[in-house]
């Protein structure tokens, strides 16, 4: 099957933005804290905004704001990660401190 040069483009929009639709909901998972104002966990908040941002993207045809929107979105869920990441590291780390300094002091 040929494809038609002109809507090549199309198609690896539509697979980078599905990509990092997933990608979103998968670092969306990681937050299982809930917002004190609604009470509502931020893991359920991060996706209904994951799927309004990406619904309002939809209807855009210009290549380049896609584009620009697909590198955009990728680089802040890459920093959102990293910051997870070392937010965690951090967290592990104190939590260790903590354990190795309660052992010297019960013996």
């Amino acid at each position: 099957r040929l494809e038609r040069p002109m809507y090549k483009h199309l198609r690896s929009n539509r697979a980078e933005a599905l990509s990092l639709y997933r990608e979103c909901l998968r670092t969306a998972k990681a937050f299982h804290w809930v917002e004190e104002t609604s009470g509502q966990p931020w893991n359920t908040k991060l996706k209904l905004e994951t799927r309004k941002e990406f619904e309002s993207s939809r209807s855009e045809t210009d290549p380049l704001i896609i584009a620009r929107m697909l590198v955009v979105g990728r680089d802040c869920v890459q920093q959102v990660q990293q910051k997870f990441n070392n937010a965690d590291k951090a967290a592990m780390e104190r939590i260790s401190t903590d354990t190795s300094r309660g052992s010297v002091t019960k013996k």
